[in-house]
């Protein structure tokens, strides 16, 4: 899957998930050392959701809590990141011309600090409604967004945000994830996790797997958003155009997700797809067909494995 696939399956996922199947790699892999876990793990079929916290990416889950950055809180009045994320949604439904002309004409009536006036985006949303296809209803998403502050004190949507954002804040020690790779052939996997062609990779048969929709692609973004609220708000507004539409127009509704599912593009040649639970839990693992050794595995490991996956009729392959 390339980057947009991947983003369109989330979506899916994340917005329909029991009617939707899994859609990813049919095989996924996991390079490994040789250590005291190892015939633990493949004995009992486990895998290890390593906190975040100790993921080679320093930045994974991190996370930050900051309403100020969407609304001057004395005022009500929107900032400018809150009125771009409105223009940000609703630009694919318009043309340029009509796009470029909306944004010129809420940036020309903001005040001198960059804030909104609600009141003047509530106004807008009735020219901008002239200008979008028909079927998408502007008013109620501009209603939503610009309402924001009671929005979150509301009992319904306080009931759903509350334990998202306390886990989102915690992320780093909470959330754990267990790193696979789409293919065992990847020189720099075996150099890093598999301690230099010493270890081994396991590959995974994910089609039948009972959680495979909870293995999803990592997205590789240098422009990292961690603003927990803003992902948040996000996610409900794509949620929203999406049931507006009756799913006739596509929206983005991952953005809460993607919290736990972004690194830097540095770490693109990973090709990444992770099993997301609770932070040391060991969930059964998918079937192993195969399991490839190291070039440069120990003669004894070697022999080990060979007899390990003898007994359970487990194919050895050298890499």
């Amino acid at each position: 899957m390339n980057q947009e696939e991947k983003l369109i399956y989330l979506n899916k996922l994340v917005t329909n998930n029991r009617n939707v199947s899994y859609s990813g790699p049919v095989s996924l892999f996991k390079y490994r050392p040789f250590d005291e876990h190892t015939y633990d793990m493949l004995e009992n079929e486990y895998m290890f959701l390593c906190p975040a916290e100790r993921e080679d990416d320093k930045t994974e889950c991190m996370t930050t809590v900051d309403i100020g950055r969407l609304i001057e809180v004395e005022t009500n009045n929107l900032k400018r990141e809150c009125v771009d994320q409105i223009f940000e949604f609703i630009k694919p439904h318009m043309s340029a011309d009509n796009y470029e002309m909306c944004r010129s004409e809420i940036y020309s009536i903001m005040n001198a600090d960059g804030t909104v006036r609600p009141r003047f985006m509530l106004d807008m949303s009735h020219k901008m409604q002239e200008m979008v296809p028909k079927g998408f209803d502007i008013a109620p998403l501009v209603n939503w967004i610009v309402n924001i502050p009671k929005k979150l004190d509301e009992p319904e949507i306080s009931s759903q945000l509350k334990p998202l954002i306390e886990i989102a804040y915690q992320a780093r020690k909470v959330i754990g994830l267990c790193s696979l790779a789409e293919s065992s052939d990847n020189d720099d996997l075996w150099n890093e996790y598999a301690a230099k062609h010493t270890g081994y990779c396991v590959e995974y048969d994910i089609t039948d797997y009972e959680l495979n929709k909870d293995i999803l692609p990592v997205i590789y973004d240098d422009n990292r958003k961690t603003n927990i609220i803003i992902q948040l708000v996000g996610s409900f507004i794509g949620q929203m155009i999406i049931g507006m539409s009756n799913s006739q127009i596509y929206a983005d509704a991952t953005q809460f997700i993607r919290l736990f599912l972004t690194k830097n593009t540095e770490w693109s040649y990973q090709n990444e797809w992770r099993l997301i639970g609770r932070a040391n839990d060991k969930p059964k693992a998918p079937k192993i067909k195969c399991i490839y050794l190291g070039k440069n595995i120990d003669e004894s490991n070697k022999q080990q494995m060979i007899k390990f996956a003898s007994s359970k009729g487990i194919t050895i392959v050298m890499e």
